[in-house]
């Protein structure tokens, strides 16, 4: 059921069916474009350590950090590791990062924000990596999203991988480069469902609302839906009493 797919589509069909059967809702459809959402085929990480050249795999030690544009580097580009999980701007301040591709942990303040930042300092691209602080927070895990607007490239990396490039980058002896090759495409046609009483006071409104979609590596066919159903079922129950709002 992951957006634009076939499950998702024919869900949201499943949805307005129901409606439209079960209750005497004013229901229509809404369209949206998500941005630099879809990935085709499978993106690169390559890092450059003192002349050794490693490549990385996708979905294991890196994926795409969402809203993030595709990119195609033709040469490795400096690394440099933001201090203090570069929430703030003196952060960025004690380093240069204009042209170089920022290495900056989880953590404090949000994904967007230290996007932001990267942007306002003018870094090339983005690497993003988990913070190590419990079990669930080593691996390089989709969906990490980046500021709507963002201009540059960015990837979220495992700990792993994060920790090897903070320290080998800390290393004064040390060069340290990265390459990024990544193809994306925005998402078009993304359907959204609205259904309004007919009736009703407009000024005491209660907004009830679930999502349709689905991740990529979910149990698809097999997810129960369990919150859009619970909200048809309760929806289909206010049509045997009073819009009393």
């Amino acid at each position: 059921r992951a957006i634009g797919s076939s499950g998702f589509n024919g869900t949201l069909d499943y949805i307005t069916n129901q409606l439209k059967q079960n209750t005497d809702f004013i229901v229509r459809h809404e369209y949206f474009t998500v941005k630099n959402c879809v990935v085709q085929g499978t993106p690169q990480l390559q890092s450059e350590i003192n002349g050794l050249v490693n490549d990385h795999v996708y979905l294991t030690d890196f994926t795409h950090i969402l809203f993030s544009p595709g990119t195609n580097f033709d040469s490795f580009v400096p690394l440099v590791s933001i201090p203090n999980l570069g929430c703030q701007d003196s952060d960025w301040m004690n380093v240069s990062v204009t042209d170089s591709i920022a290495l900056v942990k989880r953590g404090v303040c949000t994904f967007p924000e230290k996007t932001q930042l990267a942007e306002k300092y003018r870094a090339k691209g983005l690497l993003m990596y988990n913070d190590g602080t419990a079990p669930n927070r080593f691996q390089a895990f989709q969906y990490v999203r980046s500021d709507l607007k963002t201009t540059i490239p960015g990837f979220f990396l495992s700990y792993n991988l994060g920790m090897r490039f903070v320290n080998a980058a800390s290393s004064a002896s040390a060069n340290v480069r990265i390459k990024m090759q990544i193809d994306v495409r925005d998402a078009e046609g993304i359907g959204n469902i609205c259904a309004d009483t007919p009736t009703g006071n407009k000024a005491k409104t209660i907004v009830i609302g679930s999502h349709s979609d689905g991740v990529l590596d979910g149990s698809g066919i097999n997810d129960n839906g369990k919150k859009s159903v619970g909200r048809l079922i309760g929806y289909s129950h206010l049509t045997i009493i009073d819009y009393i709002c």
